[in-house]
């Protein structure tokens, strides 16, 4: 999906505690990203890991990883491969527990998927459709989170690649906003501007 051959099954995490760092290796699934992303989604001071993991079967999910390995994960996506492209990490819906965003499979679904972190576990908490950060190839993933007035915004593009699309959180509800014409420079500077 990244323009690339490589397979990645090791994650290794250095810590400036040396009792605190770890590696992580898969047997039979490879991480499939851009790069792990850190966040602290327990409240407890230390960042947790996400990832995409794929299964030669099963497809793509994306994991949770602390020091005692895999913590929870979404489920995996069903069939071989179908991946899934991160967007970011924040309190959407403003209810106190961490949210991570993803476009599942954004070369045919094209669904954004929301899933709150809560009790160790990840729940599912909305999908908005017709969305896509990703074209196969690529070797970035388009998009991401901005803050507005300290609300934390979604900037994807609509699944025709027709234009740039921001989700957020409103009156109990995800909604989408049409900002504009598409092209990759419209996103990113969608990202640095309200």
């Amino acid at each position: 999906m990244l323009g690339d051959n490589l397979e990645w099954s090791r994650l290794t995490v250095t810590a400036s505690d040396p009792a605190s760092s770890y590696e992580i290796q898969l047997r039979s699934e490879v991480f499939e990203d851009v790069a792990p992303r850190l966040a602290d989604l327990d409240g407890d001071d230390v960042p947790e890991v996400v990832v995409v993991q794929s299964h030669p079967r099963k497809g793509a999910q994306l994991a949770i990883y602390g020091p005692a390995g895999k913590r929870t994960a979404t489920p995996y996506i069903g069939t071989r491969y179908r991946w899934l492209a991160p967007v970011g990490i924040a309190d959407f819906n403003g209810d106190g527990a961490i949210d991570l965003a993803y476009v599942d499979r954004p070369h045919l679904f094209k669904g954004l998927q929301i899933w709150s972190y809560r009790d160790g576990n990840l729940h599912e908490v909305a999908t908005v459709p017709d969305l896509t950060n990703h074209s196969i190839g690529e070797e970035t993933i388009e998009g991401g989170l901005r803050y507005c007035d300290g609300r934390p915004e979604i900037v994807l593009a609509d699944g025709g690649r027709a234009w740039v699309v921001v989700v957020y959180h409103q009156s109990g509800a995800f909604v989408r906003q049409t900002l504009g014409p598409y092209s990759p420079d419209a996103v990113k500077a969608a990202l640095s501007r309200c």
